[in-house]
C-alpha cells in the first residue's frame, strides 16, 4: 500500500509538471498570435494614419483596442523611433522619444515578445507578455510603426492554477480509491494467506485435524482445499503408521517375551517330567524342583521388569532433598549384595556435599540397573566405581566399569527397550529404558562414554536442590 501510494503521488506530482510546462507552451503561443493578429488588425485600421502622421486618431483607436481586447497596455511607436500613442499615458498628445531600452527592438523589423513585471497602479504587479509588431506595407521595406500589445497572463495562470488543482483533486481522489481498493485487496489476499499460516503452524504443532476455512473463489480459497486435503493425508498417513509402529511393538515384545520364557519353561518341563517318570532320591528331587523354583523366580523377575516399564509413567514421584553422599552409599551397600557371589571390587568416591531433590526409591532404581549392566558386563571380574562430584553447578554421578566397552554400532541403541545385547537371559532389555526415563522425571540427563578394552562410564547430571523437575534429552558420546 505504501508503495503504491508513492507511485500514484509520483504519477501524479509528473502529469501536474507536464500539464504545467505544456500549458505555459500553449499559453505562451497562444498569447504570441493573439498579439500578432491584434497588431496586425490595428496596423492594418491605422495605416493610412501612420502615413499621414495624424496621431490624434491613433490616440483614440489604441485606447478602444485596448478595452475591446482586455489588454494590459497598448502603444504605438513611429518609424523615427517616437512613441506616438500610449494607453498608460493619456495626456500624450503629440510624440516624444521612446525610452533608450526601447529603441533597439523598434528599429527592427522583427516580431519580439518577452515577459515582463507591469504595474497597472502603485503597489500592484503582474506579469504580462510584452509583444512589438512591426506594421509592413507594400510600398516600403522599413515598418511605418509598431504597435506594442501587453497581454496579462494573470487569467491565464488562473486557468493554470485551477487546472492544476482539479489535477491533484483527481489525483487524491484516485489515490484515496487507490488505497481503498488496495486496502481491500490487501485483507482479501492476506487474510486467507494469514489463515494459511496460522493452519501450517498448527500442523507444525501436531494438530493436524483443524481444518483452513477460506471462501474468496480464487486461487487461494483452492489452495486452502488443498492444504486441507493434505493434512487429512497425513494425519491418515499418521494414524497408520502408529498403528503399524504399535502392532510392531506389540510384535516385538511378544516375541522377545516368548523368546526368553521359552527357556525357563523347557527347564521347568524337563525336569516336571523327571520328577514324574522316574524314581528320584529325596536329594535328587530337591535338587529338580530346587532348579524348577529357579526357573520360576526368573520368569517372575522377567514379567516384573515388564510391568513395572508399562506402568512406569502412571507413578507420581514423591520428592525429597538428600545428600547425594548418603544417597549413593546407600546404593552401595546394595550393589555390594549384588556383587557378592562375583570377584568383582566396588570402589567408592563421595565426598562432593551436594543437596539434590530426588524420589530416592526411583533413583535408587536407576543407580542400581547401570550397576547390574556393568556387571554384567564385568562377567565376575573387574572392578566398578561410582562417584559423585559437583560440576559446573550441578551433580554429577558416576557409575564406571572396567570392562570390555560397547561397540560403536551398539551405542545408540542402549536406552532402547527390549535391548540385550551381550546380556544373559535374565530380563527383557528394559533396564537402560527405564534409568533414562527416571533420570529424564528428575530434570536430568544421561550421557554414555565408551572405549573399547578400556570400559564404560555411564553419568548421571542432576541439578541441585530446585521446585520442579522436567524431562531432558540424552546424549551419547565416546571417551
Amino acid at each position: 500500500m505504501l508503495l503504491t501510494s508513492c507511485v500514484m503521488l509520483l504519477v501524479v506530482s509528473t502529469v501536474v509538471i507536464l500539464v504545467s510546462r505544456n500549458m505555459r507552451h500553449v499559453i505562451r503561443d497562444e498569447t504570441l498570435r493573439r498579439s500578432l493578429a491584434i497588431g496586425k488588425a490595428f496596423g492594418a485600421a491605422n495605416l493610412e494614419a501612420f502615413r499621414l502622421y495624424n496621431w490624434f486618431p491613433v490616440q483614440q483607436r489604441a485606447k478602444i483596442a485596448r478595452n475591446d481586447n482586455e489588454l494590459s497596455f497598448l502603444a504605438v511607436y513611429t518609424k523615427e523611433g517616437q512613441r506616438a500613442a500610449d494607453t498608460d499615458d493619456p495626456s500624450l498628445l503629440y510624440p516624444v522619444p521612446a525610452s533608450p531600452e526601447i529603441l533597439p527592438v523598434i528599429t527592427q523589423a522583427l516580431v519580439v515578445t518577452r515577459e515582463i513585471e507591469y504595474s497597472p497602479a502603485p503597489g500592484v504587479f503582474e506579469k504580462v507578455f510584452d509583444t512589438f509588431v512591426p506594421i509592413l506595407a507594400d510600398d516600403s521595406s522599413r515598418p511605418w510603426a509598431t504597435v506594442r500589445i501587453g497581454i496579462s497572463t494573470e487569467p491565464l495562470l488562473r486557468t493554470l492554477r485551477s487546472t492544476q488543482i482539479h489535477i491533484l483533486q483527481v489525483g487524491a481522489l484516485s489515490l484515496l480509491v487507490g488505497l481503498l481498493g488496495a486496502t481491500f485487496l490487501g485483507a482479501r489476499i492476506t487474510t486467507p494467506i494469514v489463515r494459511l499460516k496460522q493452519g501450517s503452524l498448527r500442523a507444525a504443532a501436531g494438530d493436524l485435524s483443524s481444518k483452513i476455512e477460506v471462501r474468496s473463489g480464487d486461487e487461494l480459497e483452492a489452495l486452502a482445499e488443498n492444504f486441507n486435503y493434505m493434512m487429512a493425508q497425513i494425519k491418515q498417513h499418521q494414524e497408520e503408521r502408529i498403528r503399524a509402529e504399535k502392532l510392531a511393538a506389540v510384535g516385538y515384545m511378544v516375541n522377545t517375551v516368548v523368546h526368553n520364557c521359552r527357556t525357563p519353561i523347557a527347564v521347568i518341563k524337563g525336569f516336571a517330567s523327571i520328577l514324574q517318570e522316574f524314581q528320584n532320591s529325596p536329594a535328587q528331587q530337591q535338587e529338580y524342583l530346587n532348579f524348577i523354583q529357579s526357573e520360576v523366580d526368573r520368569m517372575e523377575r522377567m514379567l516384573d521388569e515388564i510391568l513395572q516399564y508399562a506402568t512406569e509413567r502412571k507413578t507420581s514421584l514423591v520428592f525429597r532433598e538428600e545428600s547425594l553422599d548418603v544417597f549413593l552409599s546407600d546404593c552401595c551397600t546394595e550393589i555390594e549384595v549384588l556383587l557378592r557371589t562375583t570377584h568383582i571390587r566396588l570402589s567408592r568416591d563421595l565426598a562432593c556435599g551436594a543437596i539434590v531433590r530426588i524420589d530416592r526409591d526411583k533413583l535408587r532404581r536407576a543407580v542400581l540397573n547401570l550397576a547390574a549392566n556393568a556387571r554384567e558386563a564385568l562377567k565376575g571380574e573387574g572392578e566398578i566405581q561410582v562417584k559423585a562430584e559437583l560440576v559446573g553447578g550441578r551433580a554429577l554421578i558416576h557409575v564406571q566399569d572396567t570392562g570390555s566397552g560397547i561397540p560403536e554400532e551398539l551405542r545408540d541403541k542402549i536406552f532402547e527397550p527390549f535391548f540385550t545385547h551381550g546380556k544373559s537371559l535374565k530380563g527383557f532389555g528394559l533396564g537402560m529404558s527405564i534409568t533414562q526415563r527416571i533420570v529424564a522425571d528428575h530434570a536430568g540427563t544421561i550421557e554414555l562414554r565408551t572405549e573399547l578394552g578400556q570400559g564404560t562410564v555411564f553419568s548421571i547430571w542432576l541439578p541441585l536442590a530446585a521446585p520442579t523437575p522436567r524431562a531432558n534429552a540424552v546424549s551419547v558420546s565416546s571417551v
